[in-house]
């Protein structure tokens, strides 16, 4: 079992429909750029969802911890949910053709961001704290879901 598997059985609420190969290469020319390999299976094989709020436990002791609420998809039920999304692409300066695409939010206003950049970095995550700091978290999408955990129930 990947690390996605057990995330979408530990914590996907909503799934999303599964894309199909037509429907995803219409997602990558409207948003203006051709995924990963691992980041379209991923799409291909879970697409999105809404998620039971796991903790996303960062690597790097400066990263805060945060919630996942959702991962974008193609198809999503809510237009705020959906991959690619013009509101979404347009929150930062100089980025057309996008060079990070949000693929996801989370329950502290914070983004989820895909390196879609050609060359080093391309397929790493980044988490963009809501009016904060980028933060570098997993060097891909299947990385990303190791870092899902069960909320503590200690209240340090």
């Amino acid at each position: 079992m990947t690390a996605i598997d057990d995330a979408y059985r530990r914590f996907v609420r909503v799934r999303f429909p599964l894309p199909t190969e037509n429907q995803l290469a219409d997602a990558e020319q409207r948003v203006g750029v051709v995924f990963p390999d691992d980041y379209r299976r991923f799409i291909l094989e879970f697409n999105g969802g809404y998620f039971r709020d796991p903790v996303i436990t960062p690597m790097e002791e400066a990263c805060p911890e945060d919630v996942l609420v959702c991962l974008s998809g193609i198809g999503a039920s809510h237009e705020c949910a959906e991959l690619g999304e013009p509101s979404t692409l347009c929150l930062f300066d100089d980025n057309d053709p996008p060079k990070i695409l949000p693929i996801g939010y989370t329950a502290m206003g914070g983004l989820i961001i895909l390196d879609t950049a050609p060359g080093d970095g391309r397929g790493e995550i980044y988490y963009k704290q809501a009016f904060g700091d980028f933060y570098w978290i997993a060097e891909n999408i299947e990385e990303f879901c190791a870092l899902l955990q069960e909320p503590s129930d200690d209240p340090e």
